[in-house]
């Protein structure tokens, strides 16, 4: 890793989609260096697995909250249950996400893709925000993705209201990440808490398995011919999380590199409106 185990001792982090992939496997990463754990996913019997392994793997602490990350209302009532419980969050990580063949919306109103992959990471950093002030160094990653560069936005069409395909639906909400962390970077400023994004390569993790017909099927097949491990995916989020070094405020990393997202992800009159429309949000 190149950071000191005693970096991340007693430091108390939060990730989202814990249960598989490179949530899980980082989750394990971090553990294993000490860190109190927090593992949020929809699955209680994978979060009673993955606490276990986090346990043996030398975590000082493991909590678990079954959750799903579509609803707001349930993201909102995470978000008070971990500042009635917890004296601070050091690390957030947001990095829950699906990518769906099927379009179906939430009974709040909200396309899936939408609100798993972008909404849950603007409410839950925005209700843990108490917590994460009380930490010396607090830090909040979004996984985030290159797909971000084929991402378009169309704001009558953000649900799918007028067209919708899944890959585009989920190269949306990913440029929807950088715009979110680059909105949210420049109204923290010089605030000790720092946000940024991170690109994790394509991954033979479980994302899309659940998907059907061709494009479900080749996407399953181009992870497990071309995708790296849960392990190297979750590499960078890791040493985000656990250099002593700060990461950029807004910054993108992928490969434990800044790296420079597209223009569309730094365009800030669309961060901003995002920003407006994610808080008026059903």
């Amino acid at each position: 890793m190149g950071a000191p185990i005693s970096f991340m001792k007693e430091k108390v982090v939060v990730i989202t989609g814990a249960t598989r992939g490179i949530g899980r496997a980082g989750a394990i990463r971090l553990a294993g260096m000490g860190a109190q754990m927090i593992l949020v996913g929809r699955n209680a019997r994978r979060l009673r697995e993955v606490a276990e392994i986090c346990q043996k793997a030398g975590a000082r602490r493991v909590a678990t909250f079954v959750t799903d990350l579509t609803l707001r209302k349930e993201v909102a009532f995470l978000g008070k249950k971990l500042r009635a419980t917890e004296s601070r969050v050091d690390v957030l990580w947001n990095n829950a996400g699906g990518y769906f063949t099927e379009r179906k919306m939430t009974r709040e109103g909200n396309e899936r893709t939408w609100a798993m992959n972008h909404l849950a990471y603007f409410d839950l950093t925005q209700a843990l925000f108490p917590l994460l002030r009380k930490s010396r160094d607090p830090r909040v990653i979004c996984t985030a993705s290159e797909a971000h560069r084929w991402g378009r936005i169309r704001w009558d069409n953000l649900h799918g209201e007028r067209h919708w395909n899944g890959w585009r639906a989920y190269c949306l909400s990913k440029l929807a990440n950088l715009l979110y962390v680059a909105e949210q970077g420049r109204r923290l400023g010089k605030s000790k808490v720092r946000i940024c994004a991170i690109h994790p390569g394509l991954v033979n993790s479980a994302l899309g398995d659940e998907n059907q017909g061709w494009s479900g099927w080749a996407f399953l097949w181009l992870k497990r011919l071309f995708g790296k491990t849960n392990e190297q995916g979750a590499d960078t989020a890791v040493w985000v999380a656990s250099r002593k070094e700060k990461p950029k405020q807004g910054g993108y990393y992928a490969y434990r590199k800044e790296t420079t997202p597209s223009m569309a992800a730094r365009n800030p009159a669309s961060a901003k409106r995002l920003w407006q429309i994610s808080e008026a949000a059903p």
